[in-house]
């Protein structure tokens, strides 16, 4: 099969001309794969839908509208709180993770959950909730209304800030810090 080069395109038949490009074969490629998060959600709430007669999923399961209405036209339905959920349906956790707070309500409510989050995503959750526990102040790159960073600031035990962008940030780092101490602290005596 000829590959593209400048000599090919130079060398073309006589009668031929430049811009026909029929020469050029190239070979069709396959749509492209979910990644191994999205694929493993997907997978998970399939068979769902096949182990319990009803489930729903906590928001789309992913940001497909195909495989979404796919799921719904075999039964699964879309709420967005736990108070939706009717008594013994199974909950499909999406890729992108829920908040702490969820888990907390799911296990409240008693009914049966699937937790598809993106074991990628879970990981984030996990040292999050690690570091806010310690005491440091997370920054979040990301949209602050998308599903995965609200899950992720849902897992922060302390002060976290969410930025979409370099300037976001930089304005952060410009705001102006007070530090006061306890009159009887001297526990910064030698090093101020």
């Amino acid at each position: 099969m000829p590959h593209w080069n400048r000599k090919n395109r130079q060398n073309s038949l006589p009668g031929q001309r430049r811009n026909n490009w029929s020469w050029l074969k190239l070979p069709l490629l396959s749509p492209p794969a979910f990644c191994f998060g999205v694929d493993r959600a997907v997978k998970l709430c399939y068979q769902a839908l096949e182990e319990h007669h009803n489930i729903a999923t906590l928001g789309p399961i992913i940001h497909n509208q195909d495989v979404v209405d796919d799921l719904t036209r075999r039964g699964a339905r879309i709420v967005d709180s736990i108070a939706e959920l009717h008594p013994d349906e199974c909950v499909v956790i999406r890729s992108h993770g829920v908040s702490a707070k969820v888990y907390e309500e799911l296990e409240q409510a008693g009914n049966p959950y699937v937790d598809a989050t993106c074991p990628f995503v879970a990981k984030i959750h996990r040292i999050v909730e690690k570091h806010t526990k310690a005491g440091d102040f997370i920054l979040i790159a990301g949209d602050a209304n998308h599903p995965e960073v609200a899950a992720i600031v849902g897992h922060c035990k302390g002060n976290c800030f969410v930025f979409e962008s370099e300037k976001a940030l930089n304005d952060f780092f410009q705001k102006k810090f007070s530090g006061f101490s306890q009159k009887t602290c001297n526990c910064c005596a030698n090093n101020v």
